[in-house]
């Protein structure tokens, strides 16, 4: 039986990423670039990695996320805005809080056809998402993603949860 490694400064790093996510969220945003506003996970990606067999903590991560994007809905005077949080799986390395001015900024970020990038809808999986997240008033869209460079080649899933 494999031994997990012990992971050092779990909570020292939840509870930054809590707070980070507090300032971040904390007035809805007012600069949009190409149709959307977008804020990068703070937490380094050898963490990530070393808890990406760890689903207790990922939960915790995705969870300070989905409350950051609750407290944006909140925010917003308009509802033609959509707050999204992305989730770049198995790592969360490219996972972000995003804010977009329309459902069709959204649809067209959604739409990812290139031989470079490519978007695959996945099928949504009941117990996942039970997992995933707690709130019914969000709206879950996964992804296989694959990119493609001249001699680079990734592959995960991406999924959105859209207020």
């Amino acid at each position: 039986m494999k031994r997990r490694t012990k992971i050092r400064g779990v909570r020292r790093r939840l509870k930054r990423l809590r707070m980070y996510v507090n300032e971040q969220t904390h007035s809805f945003p007012t600069t949009f670039h190409n149709g959307y506003w977008h804020n990068k996970i703070p937490i380094d990606q050898p963490f990530l990695l070393s808890v990406e067999e760890n689903s207790r903590i990922q939960k915790a991560i995705i969870e300070a996320m989905v409350e950051g994007s609750s407290r944006l809905a909140r925010l917003r005077e308009d509802e033609r805005y959509r707050v999204v949080v992305l989730l770049d799986l198995p790592t969360l390395w490219q996972s972000e809080l995003l804010v977009f001015e329309s459902d069709a900024r959204l649809k067209a970020f959604m739409e990812r056809e290139t031989p470079e990038q490519m978007w695959t809808p996945l099928p949504l999986d009941e117990v996942f998402l039970q997992k995933l997240i707690a709130s019914a008033d969000i709206e879950v869209h996964g992804f296989h993603e694959r990119i493609q460079d001249e001699d680079y080649v990734h592959s995960g899933e991406v999924w959105l949860l859209v207020q």
